[in-house]
């Protein structure tokens, strides 16, 4: 196999989509090329950031535990007589009616938050569904942005025929209050965005982002531009890094 045979394992052996024989075959060439342990380490990092891409959604309690919880809390009702009776039975209706439609009410709000739990959890599926088809393309091209002057790292791949970018950053705090940080592709030396983003606490993002139809570029960049992004950078870029193409 080349070099870029090889390479190409990297990120479905990081991912644990080898075969058993290939993987053993790639953890042997592994043990004497530097160049593909560095891509795993890279793609390691990224498989970690795939960890948080989806929030925690856990849907609300169940109609029926709920009914049942308090239907064994009610009390029987003595049957009383005389002119009581009907004034007891329409305020028993009454009761019902109400506990009725506030039951309807409450589990009206119960599904409408499961549902919108199940959309959000459907979504983060699908985004991350997206980067992973993304990181595994066949023609998937890799940038490692170093910094100039400053201590973060990023590390972009560009799928051209599927037009999306995935970056994964480390160690960049996140923007101040009122800034945001823009990814620029540097095409014949006129910078296109690509979109705006931000760090965690611990200074790690991974970000999928769309590249216009027809878009090619040899650069990527990565500045610190008011929230919402410009139109055109407004500072010098603190990350910038030549684009490697699949072969």
């Amino acid at each position: 196999m080349t070099d870029h045979e090889w390479s190409e394992l990297a990120a479905p052996y990081t991912l644990g989509a080898l075969a058993p024989d290939e993987r053993e075959r790639f953890e042997a060439h592994l043990a004497d090329c530097a160049a593909c342990r560095a891509e795993v380490r890279a793609l390691r990092d990224v498989a970690v950031l795939l960890a948080d891409a989806a929030p925690a959604a856990t849907p609300p309690p169940g109609l029926r535990d709920r009914v049942l919880r308090e239907a064994r809390q009610a009390r029987p009702i003595r049957r009383a007589r005389g002119p009581l009776v009907p004034w007891l039975a329409a305020a028993a209706c009454i009761v019902i009616a109400l506990g009725l439609g506030y039951g309807y009410v409450r589990e009206r709000a119960a599904s409408r938050q499961t549902s919108a739990a199940l959309a959000a959890a459907r979504d983060s599926i699908a985004a991350r569904d997206s980067l992973v088809a993304t990181l595994l393309s066949p023609d998937i091209g890799t940038a490692a942005l170093a910094a100039t002057g400053q201590a973060p790292a990023a590390r972009l791949y560009w799928s051209p025929s599927r037009r999306r970018v995935v970056m994964a950053v480390f160690r960049l705090p996140p923007a101040p209050a009122g800034r945001t940080y823009q990814l620029w592709a540097i095409a014949q030396g006129k910078p296109v965005s690509l979109g705006v983003f931000n760090t965690a606490a611990d200074g790690r993002v991974t970000a999928a982002m769309a590249v216009p139809p027809g878009l090619t570029f040899e650069l990527s960049a990565v500045t610190e531009e008011p929230a919402g992004g410009s139109p055109q950078p407004t500072q010098q870029p603190f990350l910038v890094g030549k684009v490697t193409p699949a072969d």
